[in-house]
């Protein structure tokens, strides 16, 4: 018997000494819950501003993009051959492989610029979730006409200290079932906010209330032409930022094992995957517009009131999710693996110097959220900064330089071009979602209640979540087409989806579906190269790259290294924010729910600022950024997996009560789309394309799962081959999210039409108080587990930067050990200087996503932002150096123009992100408004 199990144990042993037993659909459930986040919130927000047209074409554009450079990603797995060549782990490991010394130093900065603005937008949505999860309770109790304000201050503060605890685990091992459970609350909050919509719709006899062109420019309930365009640019950041997951998939593919080759399932992984978010981020966003029309909320959950209970569980939901995927964010660097001496206390070992450094970290997190806690804005403007470089340029970049793809060839200029569109669109989003944030803060007293919709909120892995060789008895693949399946689809589905309404609405009945299905297929197009990349240079029977970052490293050169570092952790930390601001929402959504509900529905009107309006959006940001200091504690996500567990049915109840309750408005309001097909119109031609470019920065957002494609095809079981098995989980992830996202963006459309909000469940109306309370519930729950995931690569990596620094500095190499229940070692080790820069860290995202609290905004700048390099740019550059295509040739230019397209697309999607961010921080008052 010995014998057997040692003998089955050598043939589970990959070439790098390592057991995948990853298949397509673990691939594709890993890229599935890297893509779907709390960004999902505000596509329906995101549709409103583009319209009925431009809505679904930019969701289906931006997953289109995102699939066709994780394409090119996978084949950057392994270099030079995809399928025989060296592994790369991690995204940056392919721009390192592939790329200059220069690129690497880019991708870096770009990679961790992301993660930490992740961060502050995570604690801003869970803040968000909160009071969205009071108000609606209250709304119930007291009436409509209550006044059922809440402090998102105190919210961000509590969401702070949950991942200040959570940010002393080690890694993401410790903490895996946070991971779990956030991807499942992201999940729940998404359908929460789906059906929601669906109910709202329904509500209205079916009358979809959106326009084709989106929310109207003018009197009449139009806003200002430069607001339009500002919305209209977020929306595009947000969809991007829905979208972004390339700077994963080279981590996911890592997980799959072969034959068949890691590229190929990695790629039918993508594929399903992206496939799946599309359909679904089409049918929240669309949905959601149809119910709310042009009045889309940022954050759908803060759209509904009733049922209570049911938005309560959506923002609860958010709320876990956030939180781990708070933490895994943080923990996307490198592991602090030069840190030796440890403390005991109890059954739980840590060190000192990392238990002040990750409490600090995660501190200054919360600060940052609590100054900018600007829902959709600070998800426009992660999604504008996160899609290109992450997802477009670096796929593009590393396809190239491994396929040779030679200058002037056809394919050369179509990479290019895919290149320079997401880009384009990118910047535009930026400047869209950054002039809204100004224009709040400039007019706090004015500010619209819509931007409470998605945030890049995906349940992801990440390399310090990946286990160890088998060698050290650690590590031991087992995963399979199924579990990259599920995966996948946890990792893409989250609370951006709420935001898919808004989306469509913005873009129309026919931009909206076709952006959803566009970016889905771009998504899985590049999934499916990056799937490939999982091994180098064989995608086959090459050396393993556990991370995206070690794909990258593996193809390209440092330059692109270090760009696709940049935009990996750029995009984690925006996220935090970004969960930040969503979870505030929920939690102020709840509580205006139940205050609605109790006093009835005037009491929003009773006085100067109503009795339901009174919750201060500061203190529930604070008591959201309070419990992600308590789970930012933790080493690692492997030592709370519980957390991601919940998180990750979290999301898919939000998900699902959002696109029912959006059905039945639209079939209550005699099935009649309230919707046009140029979308909801804006004041002026400007803000309509801010809020266009916001709503592609929505679903951008909400398909992003490259950058944990490599983790979820690390997770595979060698045979068949992990490329193969994560291609396959990649179309079935993205392929069933993309019909949820059209279900959900649709069905949100046609019952709010035009008055889409930005968050499904924040629209007005919508269910059953206590419904849309379960929904806003289950977004909070979700965001405070994916608040960690995002939170714990950037607590490892400066974590492994500081004791590298100082090795022998005793406070750094303090530690302890302290039992805790409800994780697999049964304790954990807490280093003080962890626990001090952790907490700071949440802290600072606080602040930021105070300070910037706009919901659809900061989900376009980070669709916009993570899209084009992480989904886009590195799958397709590292695919082409695997493939050595050489430039010039067809396949180089084609390539190379899908690149430069997206690369335009994320920049103008960073434009208006950046710009309605701007336009917001002229009304918004710091610290106090979360919308």
């Amino acid at each position: 018997m010995d014998v057997e199990k040692v003998e089955r144990k050598e043939v589970a042993v990959d070439d790098d000494g390592r057991v995948r037993t990853g298949t397509l659909w673990t691939a594709t459930t890993h890229a599935i819950t890297a893509v779907i986040g709390s960004g999902v919130l505000a596509l329906p927000w995101s549709v409103a501003q583009m319209g009925w047209v431009l809505g679904p074409i930019a969701l289906v554009g931006c997953a289109y993009v995102t699939y066709y450079t994780a394409v090119l990603l996978c084949d950057c797995y392994r270099t030079p051959d995809p399928v025989h060549g060296k592994r790369n782990y991690t995204y940056m490991d392919v721009v390192r492989s592939c790329l200059g010394p220069r690129d690497v130093v880019v991708c870096g900065l770009a990679q961790y610029a992301i993660l930490w603005g992740a961060m502050v937008g995570y604690t801003i949505t869970a803040a968000t979730s909160i009071m969205s999860v009071v108000r609606t309770n209250c709304h119930h109790y007291k009436g409509q006409d209550a006044s059922c304000g809440a402090s998102g201050t105190m919210y961000m503060v509590l969401f702070g200290v949950a991942e200040v605890v959570l940010s002393q685990f080690p890694s993401l091992e410790g903490v895996t079932l946070i991971s779990v459970v956030a991807a499942v609350m992201s999940f729940t909050y998404s359908f929460v906010g789906l059906f929601l919509s669906a109910a709202k719709l329904a509500s209205a006899h079916g009358a979809a209330h959106g326009t084709l062109l989106g929310v109207k420019v003018g009197g009449g309930g139009g806003v200002t032409a430069p607001t339009k365009a500002w919305h209209f640019l977020q929306a595009l950041g947000n969809i991007a930022f829905a979208y972004t997951y390339s700077m994963l998939l080279i981590e996911i593919q890592d997980t799959v094992r072969s034959p068949p080759s890691e590229n190929v399932t990695m790629k039918r992984a993508s594929l399903y995957g992206i496939g799946v978010t599309t359909v679904f981020y089409v049918s929240l966003g669309c949905v959601g517009y149809a119910a709310f029309g042009n009045s889309a909320p940022g954050n759908i959950l803060t759209g509904f009131l009733e049922p209570f209970w049911l938005v309560d569980i959506a923002n609860v939901a958010v709320v876990i999710h956030l939180v781990g995927a708070y933490q895994w964010m943080a923990r996307r660097w490198p592991e602090s693996a030069f840190i030796h001496r440890e403390y005991a206390l109890g059954g739980v070992r840590f060190t000192m110097c990392k238990v002040v450094m990750r409490t600090a970290f995660v501190a200054v997190t919360t600060v940052v959220s609590l100054v900018l806690p600007f829902f959709n804005a600070v998800l426009g403007l992660l999604g504008a900064v996160a899609f290109w470089p992450l997802t477009v340029y670096f796929p593009v970049t590393m396809y190239m330089a491994q396929a040779k793809v030679q200058r002037g060839s056809r394919k050369w200029v179509a990479l290019q071009a895919l290149n320079a569109g997401a880009l384009v669109v990118s910047l535009l989003a930026a400047v869209g979602s950054v002039a809204d944030m100004v224009q709040r803060l400039r007019h706090p007293h004015t500010l619209p209640s819509r931007d409470t919709c998605k945030f890049g909120e995906n349940i992801n892995m990440s390399k310090n979540s990946a286990p160890e060789d088998v060698e050290s008895g650690e590590h031991e693949r087992r995963g399979t087409v199924w579990t990259a399946t599920a995966h996948i689809v946890t990792a893409v589905i989250g609370s951006g989806v709420l935001a898919l309404a808004w989306s469509v609405a913005q873009l129309g009945w026919v931009a909206g579906p076709l952006a959803l299905a566009g970016f889905a297929c771009v998504t899985y197009y590049t999934s499916t190269l990056l799937a490939n990349a999982y091994r180098a240079p064989d995608p086959v029977t090459g050396a393993r790259n556990r991370t995206y970052m070690d794909a990258v490293r593996s193809y390209l050169s440092p330059r692109e290294v270090f760009m696709c570092g940049i935009a990996q952790y750029v995009n984690l930390w925006g996220t935090m924010v970004g969960y930040t601001i969503t979870a505030t929402i929920s939690m102020v959504a709840i509580r205006k729910s139940n205050c609605l509900h109790r006093y009835g529905g005037g009491a929003a009107g009773a006085g100067a600022t109503g009795r339901c309006e009174n919750t201060s959006a500061t203190v529930l940001m604070l008591a959201f950024s309070i419990v992600q200091v308590v789970l930012s504690q933790f080493p690692g996500l492997e030592h709370i997996t519980w957390l991601s567990v919940v998180a990750a049915v979290m999301s898919f109840a939000y998900s699902f009560i959002g696109l029912g309750l959006s059905v039945a408005r639209w079939v209550s309001h005699g099935g009649h789309l309230s919707g046009m097909i140029q979308g909801a119109t804006a004041a002026s031609p400007s803000k309509k394309l801010w809020n266009v470019l916001l709503a592609l920065g929505n679903i951008a957002f909400a398909y992003t799962f490259a950058e944990v494609l490599i983790e979820i095809q690390d997770t595979l079981k060698p045979s068949p081959p992990e490329n193969k098995t994560m291609k396959k989980a990649a179309m079935y992830g993205i392929g069933s999210t993309t019909i949820f996202y059209i279900s959900v963006g649709c069905a949100g459309y046609a019952a709010f039409g035009s008055d889409a909000p930005g968050n499904i469940l924040t629209a007005s109306g919508l269910g059953p108080f206590w419904l849309v309370d379960i929904a806003n519930m289950c977004l909070i729950l979700h965001l405070i587990g994916a608040y960690q995931v995002y939170a714990q690569p950037i607590f490892a990596s400066l974590e492994r930067w500081i004791s590298s620094r100082w090795p022998e500095a005793k406070f750094i190499n303090s530690a302890y050990t302290v039992t805790v229940p409800l994780i697999q070692r049964g304790s954990v080790t807490v280093a003080p200087y962890k626990l001090v820069l952790r907490t700071v860290i949440v802290v600072a995202t606080t602040v930021v996503a105070m300070m910037i609290p706009f919901f659809n905004a900061v989900l376009g700048l980070l669709g916009a932002f993570s899209f084009w390099p992480l989904t886009v740019y590195f799958p397709i550059s590292m695919h082409i150096a695997q493939e050595k295509i050489t430039r010039g040739r067809r396949k180089w230019c084609l390539l190379q123009g899908l690149s430069m397209a997206c690369l335009m697309i994320s920049v103008a999607v960073g434009i208006g992100s950046v710009t309605d961010i701007v336009d917001s921080l002229k009304v918004a008052s710091p610290f106090k408004t979360v919308s």
